[in-house]
């Protein structure tokens, strides 16, 4: 089991947005932390009047999260998760059999690339409890889309993840898990309810968490 790995000497940083609200960041942390390596963490806030400058300092695109290792920088969730999964193969990021792994890559290339209108209706904020009142149809269909995959994958391994192990497609949906929680989607399911409180019980997704629910007295990080 891996564990955020604080170190003088880390291996690459990341540089993520806010804890309560950057879903994207998220994904790509939880990685890091599942990966086993050492790593700097920068955090940016977003939706200031200095944020496009201070993310321009650390990536290309304009956007975090970004990777940074020996001069490279690795920006975009998904492009991340893959790298890191080159530098701690040991790690095993992604299910050993190759079945499996298709699979799981298909999973997350779909929250990665999917899932617009429930995005912007229902957008991550770990600092709320709320209900939504009225649900956009693409946003129903959306929740049961992502349903149907967590009902299919439980269903052949049984949990306590998708795959079984944590694995990359794990992170990139407990951002939706989150979005579940915080708006009060109704949920029936027990395997579906037992997988989003494993995840909710990951020691990586609990620090995250925490440290979310304290970013109001949190300051940006420029460097």
């Amino acid at each position: 089991m891996a564990y955020h790995v604080h170190s003088d000497k880390p291996l690459f940083e990341l540089v993520i947005g806010d804890k309560a609200y950057s879903s994207w960041s998220m994904r790509a942390w939880l990685v890091a932390v599942q990966s086993g390596l050492p790593f700097k963490e920068t955090m940016v806030k977003l939706d200031g009047p200095k944020t496009a400058a201070a993310i321009a300092k650390h990536s290309p695109s304009g956007k975090v999260p970004v990777l940074k290792h020996k001069g490279l920088q690795v920006w975009d969730s998904l492009a991340i998760a893959e790298y890191l999964n080159e530098l701690s193969p040991e790690a095993q990021l992604w299910p050993a059999d190759p079945v499996l792994r298709a699979t799981a890559r298909s999973y997350a290339a779909e929250a990665h690339s999917g899932f617009a209108t429930l995005r912007g209706q229902l957008s991550m904020d770990l600092q709320l409890k709320s209900k939504a009142r009225h649900l956009f149809p693409g946003t129903i269909a959306d929740i049961e889309r992502i349903l149907q995959l967590w009902k299919d994958a439980l269903k052949k391994s049984h949990g306590p993840y998708l795959f079984g192990d944590f694995c990359i497609a794990d992170a990139f949906y407990a951002p939706f898990v989150f979005r579940f929680l915080s708006y009060g989607v109704k949920i029936k399911d027990k395997n579906v309810l037992a997988y989003m409180q494993n995840i909710q019980d990951h020691h990586g997704v609990q620090f995250w968490v925490q440290e979310a629910l304290q970013e109001k007295n949190n300051t940006a990080v420029f460097k």
